[in-house]
């Protein structure tokens, strides 16, 4: 039996579908045409057998088979940025790079404007990027491969150093069409923990923040998700959809909001997460300077 197979580049196509909600905006993001990314996955999905593509008139979303596609290829793409980031800095005949790892929410609502900060600085050092949730980001920092950590998690392992360089509110969002889009009243933290979500995976800083939010309100026990994905994209994509409501980083929905793909839902419960930088043993120059351009920006 032949095993099937997934290149790397329609993997990246995939995993930019899930962050970026549609086949148009992830073939921005690489660099690529719309027609050579849906031409990549037509032809994955003939050889693997499967649908990774729900497609309509009104978009692309990934399928369930194409969400763990996605989920099971994060290590694999992390590996390639680790391993092209090393490469470039031999190619650059040995430049020193700074290797930061965060969790996805911070990756994307706030990493560019931080390196767009520490590279008006004038530092002689490439920021290279990886991201996972908070728990990966840990892990990379206590083994050495990240210099830099940056999360949104309320827990701090005691054998890292950190220092909170900012706060990420979080909002409960839900479609247009859905019962709690009209409400008045805020929503209580019993109906709250009663309803299925869609919601990140164990060890993601917004799951446990939702988790130590309704904990306080003894609340410890919440119901079982609606779906369980890796990726604020898919997220963002299933609260869309209409599949159920999620917890998310406002700064990751404002554009949906605005454009009327999501409504806020006023709730009494306070989920505001710190975003706390960690790091193991002694920070260099470089890492001093980005923490710097971080707490100026």
């Amino acid at each position: 039996m032949t095993t099937p197979r997934i290149d790397l580049v329609t993997l990246r196509a995939l995993d930019a579908i899930a962050r970026a909600g549609g086949v148009g905006a992830a073939a921005v993001e690489i660099g690529m045409s719309q027609q050579a990314v849906s031409a990549r996955i037509r032809a994955a999905e003939e050889r693997m057998g499967l649908n990774l593509l729900h497609r309509s008139r009104s978009g692309s979303t990934l399928t369930p088979e194409g969400q763990l596609i996605v989920e099971w290829g994060a290590p694999v793409l992390a590996a390639e940025a680790a391993f092209l980031a090393s490469v470039a800095t031999l190619a650059a005949g040995g430049r020193h790079a700074l290797m930061v790892a965060a969790s996805q929410s911070v990756a994307e609502a706030y990493m560019p404007g931080w390196i767009a900060a520490f590279r008006s600085r004038g530092v002689e050092a490439d920021v290279h990027l990886a991201s996972g949730n908070s728990e990966w980001v840990v892990t990379r920092v206590r083994d050495g491969r990240a210099q830099l950590g940056l999360i949104e998690s309320p827990t701090i392992p005691p054998d890292l150093q950190s220092t909170v360089v900012g706060a990420d509110p979080l909002v409960i969002a839900v479609a247009p069409t859905h019962a709690w889009a009209g409400r008045s009243t805020p929503l209580g933290a019993g109906e709250l923990a009663r309803t299925p979500l869609v919601m990140r995976e164990r060890g993601s800083g917004t799951r446990t923040t939702l988790e130590f939010a309704l904990a306080e309100r003894g609340l410890p026990d919440l119901a079982a998700p609606a779906a369980e994905l890796s990726s604020t994209g898919a997220i963002r994509a299933a609260i869309i959809g209409g599949v159920a409501p999620g917890v998310v980083s406002r700064a990751l929905i404002a554009d949906d909001v605005a454009a009327g793909r999501m409504t806020v839902v006023p709730a009494d419960v306070p989920l505001v997460r710190p975003l706390t930088a960690i790091w193991n043993g002694v920070l260099d120059s470089n890492a001093r300077a980005f923490l710097e351009a971080v707490a100026s920006s």
